[in-house]
């Protein structure tokens, strides 16, 4: 099979190095003290291309914890695995529900604005590229497979050269 060589004004460098990747909370930890209850999304809510929020569950949580799992709007979110096919899926959340949490199957990746768009990200994973680099990468047992943060921290980002658009001029120059 022929691959595709990267073109060479690309770069290619691991998924940690252009964006933070954040772990979920864990179910059924025991809490002292004050609580809230915050909607969170499940594997089963981060399907390949778009989330489907027609079941929302909701956790309960230290409010101190609240900020630290939080979803952004621009987060991309992977599913740590399951059947081969539902590997590494994942999508673009937009902020329907805030506050919305993530549970630990679910990765959220946040892209740095400066090197990486949340949606080049999604796509490049959901291509035959991103898709043979998690099924490779994956820890495999009958039928189900998953990654880790660290394999998803290692995804080797293809990179196009940042295009700085022309400078134009706001205002007409002074004439004397």
């Amino acid at each position: 099979m022929h691959r595709p060589q990267l073109p060479s004004n690309w770069t290619q460098m691991a998924l940690d190095h252009v964006a933070e990747v954040q772990t979920g909370i864990a179910k059924g930890k025991s809490i002292n003290g004050s609580t809230v209850s915050v909607p969170y999304l499940r594997v089963a809510n981060v399907q390949d291309g778009h989330v489907d929020l027609s079941v929302m569950k909701e956790i309960v949580l230290k409010p101190s914890e609240v900020d630290r799992y939080s979803l952004r709007k621009g987060d991309v979110l992977f599913t740590e695995g399951g059947d081969f096919d539902k590997l590494g899926r994942g999508t673009v959340w937009n902020a329907e529900i805030e506050p919305c949490l993530h549970q630990n199957h679910v990765f959220a990746v946040r892209p740095s604005p400066k090197h990486l768009l949340p949606e080049f990200l999604a796509f490049q994973a959901a291509s035959e590229y991103g898709r043979r680099y998690f099924q490779l990468s994956s820890k495999q047992s009958t039928n189900l497979a998953s990654i880790n943060s660290t394999q998803l921290k290692q995804f080797p980002v293809r990179l196009p050269p940042m295009v700085m658009p022309p400078v134009t001029r706001l205002c007409a120059p002074a004439t004397s």
